[in-house]
């Protein structure tokens, strides 16, 4: 098993470490080292500023959208309660279709059908009904 160096870097503005070290000395050059815990602070400050920023404007987006939200659970909801109710009335209509279509069948006399089916058919042939030409 091989196990690769992944170089730590900082994903504060796509700026890698050695990038970071080099702005930190320039800083430092600029300002002198009295003048540096100052800026710290200024950046530190500057940071939590936007990150409230940042949690303001995510939390009144939240609270905006909620209405939106509700809304469209609401219509869900109304979806989903008119589907069960159309599926309730097609299984009530397949039962009463099924119970209409079940009428008990009459008692069968099977000799006695057979004959008077027999004899209320068509003739077989046409010499059997007259039209033999």
């Amino acid at each position: 098993m091989e196990i690769s160096f992944i170089p730590v870097t900082t994903f504060f503005l796509d700026i890698s470490g050695g990038e970071l070290l080099i702005i930190i000395i320039v800083v430092f050059l600029v300002f002198g080292p009295q003048k540096m815990p100052e800026i710290a602070r200024k950046i530190g400050r500057a940071i939590n500023e936007m990150k409230k920023a940042s949690n303001d404007l995510t939390r009144e987006f939240r609270q905006e959208t909620s209405g939106i939200r509700d809304e469209i659970r609401n219509a869900q909801n109304n979806v989903r309660d008119e589907i069960n109710n159309v599926n309730r009335e097609i299984t009530q209509t397949r039962a009463r279709v099924a119970r209409d279509l079940s009428v008990s069948p009459e008692p069968d006399n099977s000799e006695d059908s057979a004959t008077v089916t027999k004899d209320k058919t068509l003739p077989e042939s046409p010499a059997e009904s007259g039209m033999a030409g």
